[in-house]
């Protein structure tokens, strides 16, 4: 309730004072998974700026405060309510999604997806996805651990939530690329955190503590890196490891802490997505949605390997 009570205020906000204290013609949602990662912030600034760009619309950046499946629902059924113009949604839950979806394409709203689709049968709810093919970045993670550790090994997938379409894609393409002669995961494994950053930590700590010498750590994303001074006391006690390449810590995404982890030697691979080209281009294809204009499905955005040899330059925006 005091979720749905923030999100009125906020809505009533927006229209009274929008972006410039001025009209605007087309109001585009574009909804995260969770308002309090820094991943998503990137895409709030591309969004932002193609508003500015294109002109005459606003980008209303709104999403759970934590990564909350049923709470995002509730913000897209809110949002198709107050009947906004055009919805860009990364789906925690893509099944759940799908559902409010269906409201969407009734009440005639242009929809894509963004960094996490719906799930095959469900992609006729929505125009376009712009992002990463997420099983591509699976494979990228899987050809680093191979890269370090040739003769192969153990391993742990740790992962968000069950029903999110991109991690699952992930794990796919990790486990597509493996040698399962050489490459064998630990019982228990992938663990799931939901995007709870502290729980990740914890499940991280105790898979480390429990397969003392386990030989790899492939995450489908970046959740033990968000808290980072936490993430750095506990990688401190296998530094030794990290830079022998005994122990292997592969992770998704090249945020700035990300990237201070992996010069520090916290981490042996980042494999990083384009948030912030995902914000701008979907206010672009959700004007041209508006104006009845095809578009193009999927729109493919590509991808940074970022290892401690190549960090200075390797990632794009």
């Amino acid at each position: 309730m005091k979720m749905r009570l923030l999100f009125a205020v906020a809505a009533i906000l927006s229209v009274a004072a929008p972006i410039g204290a001025e009209a605007k013609d087309k109001v585009f949602a574009l909804v995260p998974k969770a308002m309090n990662n820094p991943f998503f912030d990137q895409a709030r600034d591309g969004c932002m700026k193609a508003a500015k760009e294109i002109g005459g619309i606003e980008c209303l950046f709104t999403g759970p405060p934590d990564a909350t499946e049923q709470e995002q629902v509730e913000i897209i059924q809110d949002l198709i309510t107050r009947k906004v113009d055009g919805l860009g949604v990364s789906a925690a839950n893509a099944p759940a999604v799908a559902k409010v979806l269906q409201r969407a394409k009734e009440a005639n709203i242009p929809v894509i997806t963004w960094d996490s689709d719906l799930l095959p049968q469900d992609k006729g709810l929505r125009a376009s996805y712009i992002g990463t093919v997420n099983e591509q970045v699976g494979m990228e993670v899987a050809k680093r651990a191979m890269a370090l550790k040739p003769n192969g090994g153990t391993f742990c997938i740790q992962t968000g939530g069950p029903a999110a379409a991109n991690m699952n894609d992930r794990i796919k393409g990790m486990l597509e690329t493996l040698p399962q002669d050489k490459w064998k995961q630990v019982a228990g494994c992938p663990v799931y955190n939901n995007d709870d950053f502290p729980l990740s930590l914890s499940q991280l700590a105790d898979i480390l503590a429990k397969y003392p010498k386990i030989d790899a750590v492939l995450d489908a994303g970046g959740a033990p890196e968000m808290v980072t001074q936490a993430y750095r006391q506990l990688m401190a006690k296998y530094a030794d490891r990290l830079k022998s390449n005994d122990l292997v810590m592969i992770f998704v995404e090249t945020l700035p802490m990300q990237m201070d982890l992996l010069r520090e030697g916290l981490s042996n691979g980042q494999v990083g997505q384009r948030p912030f080209e995902m914000g701008y281009r979907a206010m672009y294809v959700l004007n041209d949605l508006t104006q009845g204009k095809s578009v193009q499905d999927p729109i493919t955005i590509g991808l940074d390997v970022c290892t401690p040899d190549n960090a200075a330059g390797c990632k794009a925006k």
